[in-house]
């Protein structure tokens, strides 16, 4: 019994707590009453440490009734402190109390001050008590902060404030700091202002840009391009906007607008230079685009603006840099350099420039035919070649072995082979002869064109005009150059026929003449006969071979300047001539000193058949009209002569040509033959005063000059005489 006492007493004595000085017990619900004395004396809030130096009682016990304490819902245990809720209710207060004071707090500024977990003063108080204790607001976007109604109102006037007062694009950054607040504040608040501007955005680096600026930069843009109707777009950029060709799109989306690389024109100019280009054209003259663009232009722009406007009227225009010419102004420089074209095309072929290029390209024509032709040669011997040099050859199964001869080489063979190799390298170089023959140059035209230009104030464009126009007034040079060389081959070949054919005739009537003198040569007596032979050759012998000599120059293209011709010009165009004419022509020449007529006729033959020419069958019955108009051409002249001396002459050969009706070619040296051959056939009176007449004549060839003159009166008082005697033998038959 006594045991089971005590051991009752004992579990009662397990509810008793002993104080730390082993001096004083309590109870657990003792414990507990003080723990909650004591957290009401700090004023709800304690720490558990404290609380165990306070009531002298082990930790372990303390937090063991904590736990208890805790169970509850009026006080709670956070970071090892006792929090009753009476003291969150006075720290509300308190937080309130600075929020009306500040405007705004933060959970973060609150956790430092008071020490508490920020998640307990946030859930615990401020949300908790918002509304009730706490009068404000939370923030939407940011939990942590809170502000009154009156800071939210304030904070708007300020932003308004500032926003009002800024007349161009400003940072967001500069206004945050101006007003000393938070982005999201102002990013929050802003969107509720009905604020004088607009954002570029919500990241940082935004701008904020007036209402204001923007009406101003529209009123600037409108106006400009009213009065420009362009936009440069570098000018949009410094007044702010960032996307040039997207604001312009937006501000005129009515407008017929062309967008270049640094600007954007509108409608107007593009017809304003559609109307001058239509002027342009249909005034023949040019258009400079450039003076009708805006200056700000690059030339890549002004090329697009080109190629768009020339479109359509390209076979109109011709384009020179950055000006517009009419074709009909073009045409009418061209026809201004068509004089000159065709000087220098004509001069060009009676140079022979032109045939001769015509030539040298045929020749290389030519050569490039040969050249392929020996290529294709040398390919099949060398195919010959290494079908030789294989030997045995085998073709197939049923090839048989075949034996080839050994050759001795030759010391020649090797130059041979290098003369070869040389001939194939001179083949292959072949002179390069141009497409065409340059004969208008570009400086030609230049000359011609350069005064219109300059008076245009076109200056600049000449070298490039010309280059143009050179081309085409080059080949329209070829092309006269073609007919005129056509045409002067044309009259050559007509030139040369007739020529053939009045040579042929010229010397016809020589040659027969020749003959006709002959026969009348032939009524003297033989020794006397040469005198008049060599005379009739030296004279139309000479000009027989004359006529040949010019035939066979014309032929051989040899220049000949006068008709008659000298004994050194007829020596110095036979040592010209070509083989063919030269020898038949160096023959008869040498039998005009020969007094020899047979063998003069066969060198005329000769020469006629190698000129191609025939000589005419001989007509008694021209013959006879020839000899009848002879003499009378020989009384003709007598009748008009008033020289003496020719009229002896001529008396002398008419009398001649009455009596034995013949023609007599003589010089005045054979006259006194002549008068002693006529002295048988004349009536004694009229031979008298024939022979007298030459006596008188005689003398006054052998006179002094003193003398002279008395006998020349005297002759020309007989000259009557004479021509009586003509007339009175006229009569003997």
């Amino acid at each position: 019994m006594k045991s089971r006492g005590w051991q009752l007493t004992f579990k009662k004595l397990n509810l008793v707590l002993l104080h730390r000085d082993g001096k004083e017990y309590l109870t657990s619900q003792q414990l507990i009453r003080e723990i909650k004395d004591e957290l009401y004396v700090h004023g709800g809030r304690i720490n558990t440490v404290d609380l165990a130096k306070e009531l002298n009682v082990d930790l372990n016990q303390i937090n063991t009734s904590v736990a208890e304490i805790v169970k509850g819902k009026e006080v709670q245990l956070v970071s090892g402190y006792l929090i009753a809720h009476y003291y969150l209710e006075k720290l509300a207060r308190e937080i309130n109390e600075k929020l009306q004071l500040q405007g705004q707090i933060n959970v973060g500024e609150l956790t430092l001050q008071f020490d508490l977990p920020a998640e307990l003063l946030q859930h615990n108080v401020l949300e908790r008590y918002l509304g009730k204790i706490i009068i404000g607001r939370q923030d939407t976007s940011e939990p942590r902060t809170f502000y009154t109604e009156e800071y939210i109102l304030r904070t708007k006037a300020k932003i308004r404030g500032a926003l009002m007062g800024l007349l161009k694009p400003t940072p967001v950054t500069v206004i945050i700091n101006h007003c000393n607040m938070a982005d999201r504040l102002f990013m929050s608040l802003f969107d509720q202002l009905n604020a004088p501007g607009v954002l570029t955005g919500r990241q940082a680096g935004a701008l904020y840009v007036p209402s204001c600026y923007t009406k101003s930069q529209n009123d600037w843009v409108m106006s400009f391009f009213k009065q420009n109707n362009y936009l440069e777009y570098d000018a949009l950029s410094r007044l702010g906007i960032s996307d040039p060709k997207g604001y312009v799109k937006r501000a005129l989306p009515n407008e017929n607008l062309t967008f270049l690389s640094s600007c954007v024109i509108g409608s107007q100019i593009k017809q304003q230079l559609e109307t001058a280009l239509e002027e342009c054209i249909s005034s023949k003259s040019y258009l400079d685009i450039v003076s009708l663009l805006p200056s700000i232009l690059s030339d890549k722009d002004i090329e697009s603006v080109l190629d768009a406007l020339l479109k359509e009227n390209w076979k109109s225009t011709v384009l020179f840099d950055n000006a517009v010419f009419s074709t009909n102004y073009i045409e009418n420089l061209k026809q201004a350099c068509m004089p000159m074209t065709n000087e220098k095309a004509v001069a060009v072929v009676k140079s022979g420039r032109y045939q001769q290029f015509i030539l040298e390209k045929q020749l290389s024509k030519a050569s490039d035919i040969q050249t392929s032709h020996v290529d294709h040669k040398a390919e099949r011997r060398e195919e010959r070649r290494r079908k030789a040099a294989s030997g045995k050859g085998g073709g197939g199964t049923q090839g048989r072995e075949t034996k080839t001869k050994a050759v001795k080489k030759h010391p020649r063979s090797k130059q041979t082979v290098a003369q070869d190799s040389d001939s194939d390298d001179a083949s292959n170089v072949v002179k390069k002869v141009p497409l065409n023959l340059e004969i208008v140059t570009v400086q030609d035209v230049e000359n011609i064109i350069q005064m219109p230009l300059e008076f245009e104030g076109l200056d600049d464009l000449i070298p490039q005009i010309a280059e143009y126009l050179q081309g085409f007034l080059n080949q329209t040079a070829m092309n006269i150059a073609r007919e005129t060389a056509e045409k002067l081959l044309q009259d050559a070949n007509q030139t040369r026929r007739q020529t053939h054919s009045s040579a042929q005739d010229k010397i016809n009537i020589l040659v027969n003449d020749i003959k006709l003198y002959e026969k009348g040569l032939k009524a003297f007596a033989a020794e006397q006969q040469s005198q008049f032979i060599k005379y009739l050759l030296k004279s139309l012998g000479g000009d027989v071979l004359s006529e040949f000599c010019k035939y066979a120059a014309n032929q051989c293209n040899l220049s000949v300047q006068v008709d008659v011709l000298s004994v050194e010009q007829r020596n110095k165009i036979i040592n010209d001539l070509t083989e063919e004419y030269m020898k038949p022509l160096k023959a008869l020449n040498a039998t005009l000193a020969d007094q020899n007529l047979d063998a003069f006729y066969q060198a005329v033959d000769v020469c006629l058949g190698e000129c191609g020419m025939i000589l005419k069958k001989v007509d008694k019955k021209k013959d006879k009209i020839l000899v009848q108009n002879h003499r009378e051409k020989l009384i003709t002249e007598l009748e008009n002569c008033e020289d003496p001396v020719l009229a002896l002459h001529l008396s002398v050969l008419a009398i001649f040509a009455i009596l034995t009706q013949n023609m007599l070619h003589a010089s005045g040296r054979q006259v006194p033959l002549i008068i002693s051959y006529l002295k048988a056939q004349l009536k004694d009176e009229d031979y008298k005063l024939l022979q007298a007449y030459h006596e008188l004549v005689t003398k006054f060839l052998t006179a002094s000059d003193e003398d002279k003159p008395a006998i020349a009166d005297l002759l020309s008082n007989e000259i009557s005489l004479m021509r009586n005697v003509v007339q009175e033998v006229k009569k003997y038959k």
